[in-house]
């Protein structure tokens, strides 16, 4: 467990009037709070959503590439990126790889959320759910 989560735990318990010997896990879910390591993979799929309707910096849009088969397949329509070959796993950190694997996990209906309001809500539903399963 790394800093920030057990900063992130501390003040759940606080907040809630916990005891510190109480499992966090039942508190988090009742504050409805993401997990640190869902909070990131939150604000990079709202950066990607955004420069992907042109809401957000045209260089991060730059390095964002729509997936297009060769041929006819189910995965034309499901609003996928390339994910960049990298060699190095400090190259997977890179938000021009990081991005769209982010994005390539979401469930079809979360990418294609229609406005950013419905996209945080679909967005932070789906991460919530991922963190509770772990």
């Amino acid at each position: 467990m790394n800093r920030l989560q057990k900063k992130q735990n501390k003040a759940a318990k606080l907040v809630t009037r916990a005891k510190t010997r109480d499992h966090v896990q039942p508190i988090l879910r009742e504050l409805h709070r993401l997990p640190v390591k869902e909070r990131i993979c939150f604000k990079i799929a709202i950066t990607v959503f955004k420069c992907l309707n042109r809401l957000g910096p045209q260089y991060l849009g730059e390095l964002l590439n729509s997936y297009v088969p060769n041929r006819s397949l189910r995965s034309m329509n499901e609003n996928l990126l390339v994910i960049p070959t990298t060699n190095l796993d400090l190259g997977e950190r890179a938000c021009s790889v990081s991005g769209p694997m982010i994005w390539n996990s979401l469930e079809s209906h979360v990418r294609k959320s229609p406005t950013m309001a419905t996209f945080k809500k679909s967005l932070k539903t789906e991460l919530f759910k991922r963190s509770l399963n772990h």
